[in-house]
């Protein structure tokens, strides 16, 4: 059965179709907008609001309209893997401060204290939570969303439609920025995580010298009110070291 592509994409279908899957696709994770607690319904018309209003400048861009169905299936699979690939980075620039989070918690004696997170619609660590929530706000507050908008658009110059995307590259770029995103989370918790070791260490020589004292009862009080002041101290400096990680990556990896 032959089907005709030109008479079915005609006139701004095609266009359309090429430039939603894109944005679609990278919006199912864009920060803020990609949270567990947004409705799919609401990212969904988002993204058709915003290809709306970008189609019509990208339109220029697309490649002309395939003759076979299956280069059509293969042109739109391109395409939404370009928007996950975008997505997938935004994740896990927001993994770091997640990851940070967890260890603090760790670390202060409130990994069990655990609460809905509703960016995961899961429950999280109590500080995972704050901190996430306050990243997602700083973000927006910041500005840094426009940046983020316009990576998205300049993924058209990155990996132009219709042209063969360079798999290698982009396996070895997930990769490297996984591998960032949980060293700079350890590196974010590295003050709690002295402040454990120290505690802990002095817990034990204590514990030797008075082991008729239950002194871990006696010290998890003083160990949760440490790490909230030292978290009191740090909380400026731990959202904007992500701020400015998350800002250097986007910049180097998408905007052009």
């Amino acid at each position: 059965m032959n089907i005709n592509l030109d008479a079915q994409l005609s006139g701004q279908v095609f266009p359309f179709m090429m430039v939603f899957t894109r944005l679609g696709a990278g919006l199912m994770m864009f920060p803020g907008l990609g949270e567990a607690f947004v409705s799919p319904r609401i990212r969904m018309m988002f993204a058709l609001v915003l290809t709306f209003l970008l189609y019509p400048l990208l339109t220029p861009l697309m490649p002309p309209i395939p003759k076979q169905p299956a280069d059509l299936v293969h042109l739109i699979a391109m395409e939404a893997l370009v928007g996950i690939f975008f997505g997938a980075i935004m994740r896990l620039m927001m993994d770091i401060i997640e990851t940070a989070g967890s260890l603090i918690a760790m670390d202060i004696g409130l990994s069990n204290a655990m609460i809905l997170n509703p960016s995961l619609a899961a429950q999280s660590a109590l500080t995972s939570v704050f901190l996430s929530t306050a990243a997602i706000a700083l973000l927006f507050i910041s500005g840094l969303d426009e940046l983020l908008f316009r990576a998205l658009m300049d993924t058209y110059k990155l990996f132009p439609v219709g042209q063969t995307l360079p798999f290698a590259d982009l396996v070895q770029a997930f990769i490297q920025t996984t591998s960032k995103s949980f060293l700079i989370g350890v590196q974010l918790a590295s003050p709690f995580i002295v402040m454990g070791l120290l505690l802990y260490a002095t817990m034990g020589v204590m514990q030797r010298l008075m082991p008729q004292v239950q002194l871990f009862l006696v010290l998890i009080p003083v160990q949760i009110w440490g790490g909230f002041f030292v978290l009191s101290l740090c909380l400026g400096i731990i959202l904007g070291v992500w701020l400015g990680v998350f800002d250097d990556t986007a910049s180097a990896l998408f905007v052009r």
